[in-house]
């Protein structure tokens, strides 16, 4: 199997709610166009251009109206607004019910906000029905509402506004669940603070509404410059409020980590800086880890023809004590890295204020102008229960080998499906031997989905002794890479979620493989990763001035996620036999 090089620029798309469980939207390559729903019309885009092209010529039936709206989007996304503005016209023309005519509305106000016409855009969205909205879209359109009125305020300064922001807002936040919700909670209070305390007081006062006037409060205390007061004043709200939505909120809560997309302005990378990557370039990781990293970061930099200094530091020879010390006060502007764990908590506990940009899982809350990519099997698990539940799949079973990247896979998997809503899915854990012989132990009958989470070797004999009917999804550690497997014609038809670097050809991946000829899937990851965290830093405040923003990376499309994460949304294909080029 071959898959084409995916490209496409940097995309500033609709302001619709960055949900967890729908993150990873996809589109199934070389199979029939599922039947979609207005809910999928409204997830999160993350395939290309030409992906929702084909998707939407090959969509017929009940599919065709919403394969359309996700066309629609996806040539706003890149710039493409006269040929949206004609596909919005086709959808409004052909609109059957008042639903689609109002999801159609939806749509063509998001094409007028991207060209700044906010006025316009707004009036469109005030005829729209919301309460007749499936879930998705209902979520999408009390966001792009709140983010176009909040835009509007910053404008004009008109208090009605931001007013009329935050109830769109505080209807989102009912619409939600989970750490969206919070979010959501979050930018609610953030609105708010807009206004000058008095203006809160006065409107305290004026409010007849409970509900509302908890906000108004919360607020209010949150705005205070005393910490000793607000624990004092926050402690005789909860008393007043119990069991007000807002408790679900932190006591560390703070204007700064609460700031709507909009308003968040972080530090972003910029020609002439000087960049300090952290790399263990000797030693027994340097092949494996430290030169892959390094070719992408100066493969990123190449590649913009960026004119900044970047100083290389071998994390195998010096300490982090000593590279913090050089770099504390020598003018360095953002660091990458470290990637090997140990490295990356060690850098943490040197408490720079530098922005940083680290290659593995910190697990801890980083500071305000610190990320991280997580290349680890527990957020593959996640992605892959994102996958299935926008599938429509509610009754998945894991299906596990007995090694800790299965394990973590499987753990991964059940905390987003939980979290998400769902009960814990079904199990099995199968031995590392001969694991297809397993299967009978499973409650394979029960499932209408598999996820495999097994290594690359053992998950072709697993997927061919599951029955041939059952959906089955795997993630990177269960697949070697495009034309890599000998075993590959055994996963056919399998749904395969991994970065668009590993099942895609491009000449810049012929260059980096003449570098590192033996380099397995793991060390191309590195490299991906590496080399998207170059484009993360330069646009950071483009991805961060609109929750539903998407770069495009190697590593998959990026968003801007909770607590630091550089969320990294995979392509989704389903694989099919070989064919000679």
């Amino acid at each position: 199997m071959k898959a084409s090089a995916i490209k496409a620029p940097l995309s500033l798309c609709a302001a619709a709610l960055c949900s967890a469980l729908l993150l990873s939207s996809c589109s199934s390559l070389g199979t029939p166009s599922p039947t979609l729903t207005t809910n999928q019309a409204f997830a999160p885009l993350s395939g290309t251009l030409a992906q929702y092209q084909e998707q939407a010529r090959h969509a017929d039936g009940d599919s065709a109206f919403p394969a359309n709206l996700l066309l629609a989007r996806a040539l706003i996304v890149s710039g493409q607004h006269a040929e949206a503005t004609a596909l919005i016209d086709t959808l409004k023309a052909n609109a059957i019910t008042p639903l689609e005519l109002d999801e159609a509305a939806i749509v063509e106000a998001l094409n007028l906000t991207q060209q700044q016409q906010l006025a316009p855009a707004l009036a469109l969205l005030k005829k729209v029905n919301a309460l007749t909205l499936p879930p998705q879209a209902q979520s999408y359109y009390y966001q792009l509402c709140s983010n176009v009125e909040y835009q509007l305020f910053k404008a004009s300064g008109d208090k009605s506004y931001l007013r009329d922001a935050f109830t769109h807002k505080r209807a989102l936040v009912a619409a939600l669940s989970g750490n969206d919700q919070i979010t959501a909670l979050k930018q609610c209070i953030t609105l708010l603070q807009a206004l000058t305390p008095s203006e809160l007081s006065a409107a305290i006062t004026r409010t007849t509404d409970d509900d509302i006037r908890a906000y108004y409060e919360y607020a209010l205390i949150d705005s205070a410059h005393s910490s000793a007061l607000q624990d004092k004043l926050r402690a005789a709200w909860q008393e007043k409020y119990p069991g007000h939505v807002l408790n679900q909120l932190s006591p560390s809560h703070s204007a700064t980590d609460a700031a709507p997309a909009t308003a968040v302005q972080y530090t972003a990378l910029q020609e002439g800086d000087k960049l300090a990557v952290l790399l263990p370039l000797s030693g027994r990781f340097a092949q494996s880890v430290g030169q892959p990293a390094r070719l992408g970061i100066i493969a990123a930099l190449q590649d913009r023809n960026l004119k900044l200094s970047a100083v290389f530091y071998d994390t195998n020879r010096l300490s982090m004590e000593e590279i913090a010390a050089r770099i504390r006060n020598d003018g360095t502007a953002y660091i990458i890295g470290p990637v090997l764990k140990p490295e990356v908590q060690a850098l943490l506990e040197q408490q720079l204020t530098i922005p940083t940009i680290l290659l593995n899982n910190p697990q801890r809350t980083l500071p305000y102008d610190q990320w991280y990519f997580n290349l680890g099997p527990d957020y593959e698990g996640k992605l892959a229960a994102a996958k299935i539940a926008l599938d429509g799949k509610r009754r998945p079973i894991i299906v596990q080998t007995n090694n800790d990247k299965a394990r973590r896979a499987a753990q991964g998997f059940t905390l987003a499906w939980t979290q998400a809503g769902g009960s814990a899915p079904l199990s099995c854990s199968l031995p590392n031997e001969h694991p297809e012989a397993g299967l009978g132990n499973c409650a394979i009958s029960a499932a209408d989905s598999v996820y495999l989470a097994a290594t690359a070797q053992q998950a072709p004999a697993i997927k061919q002794a599951l029955p041939a009917s059952l959906t089955t999804y795997i993630t990177d550690q269960s697949f070697n890479g495009v034309n890599s497997s000998p075993n590959e014609a055994l996963l056919i038809g399998v749904n395969l979620g991994d970065m668009p670097w590993l099942i895609t050809d491009s000449p810049l991946k012929d260059d980096f493989m003449q570098q590192l000829p033996k380099a397995d899937p793991q060390v191309q990851r590195i490299f991906a990763a590496a080399y998207d965290s170059i484009g993360f830093a330069l646009n950071v405040n483009a991805l961060a001035a609109n929750q539903a923003d998407v770069l495009h990376g190697l590593s998959g499309d990026l968003q801007i996620g909770q607590n630091g994460l550089i969320e990294s949304a995979p392509l989704w294909l389903t694989l099919n036999f070989p064919r000679a080029d």
